[in-house]
């Protein structure tokens, strides 16, 4: 039973599943299906439940992956973080200068196709898991359409895309 670390309350919180926008991604169309939720009564803290935080971040990365769009900045903010580069290594990893990485990332300079494929090469060559062929997908100008990124909460403790 879990109890609030905030207060003195050692009431037993209540666990409910929610339907939670998963803005601490940085992302603000990412809704996740299935999250553990309690609440303290009495002091009012929020806790959710996400399980592994690795995984859930890493089923959006290869949703992103595969989208037929451009990248926005703040999924290329979102794809940087998640491999752990600073703007700084990133930036020099793919031979921009960190403004214009910072411009790029808050939208401030429109991303270019030349920049969208070489942050998914980027990406793509760190992820662990192999499960996709970005070099298809290009070629045959596919993808999938995202407007906004649903995930639903497995028994086993992944995520998967409910819809796009």
């Amino acid at each position: 039973m879990m109890t609030c670390s905030m207060c003195d309350n050692k009431k037993p919180l209540k666990k409910t599943k929610i339907t939670h926008k998963y803005k601490e991604s940085g992302l603000d169309n990412v809704t996740l299906i299935g999250v553990e939720y309690h609440h303290c009564d009495k002091c009012g803290e929020e806790y959710f439940g996400y399980r592994n935080l690795e995984k859930l971040n890493e089923a959006i990365a290869y949703i992103l992956l595969r989208k037929k769009d451009f990248l926005t900045g703040s999924e290329v903010r979102f794809l940087r973080k998640h491999l752990g580069y600073s703007g700084t290594m990133f930036a020099k990893i793919i031979g921009y200068d960190d403004a214009t990485l910072t411009r790029l990332e808050r939208g401030a300079q429109p991303i270019t196709r030349a920049f969208d494929r070489l942050v998914r090469f980027t990406v793509a060559s760190k992820l662990p898991d192999r499960n996709y062929n970005l070099h298809d997908q290009i070629l045959k100008d596919e993808g999938i359409k995202l407007d906004r990124i649903e995930l639903i909460s497995t028994a086993q403790g992944n995520w998967k895309l409910k819809a796009a």
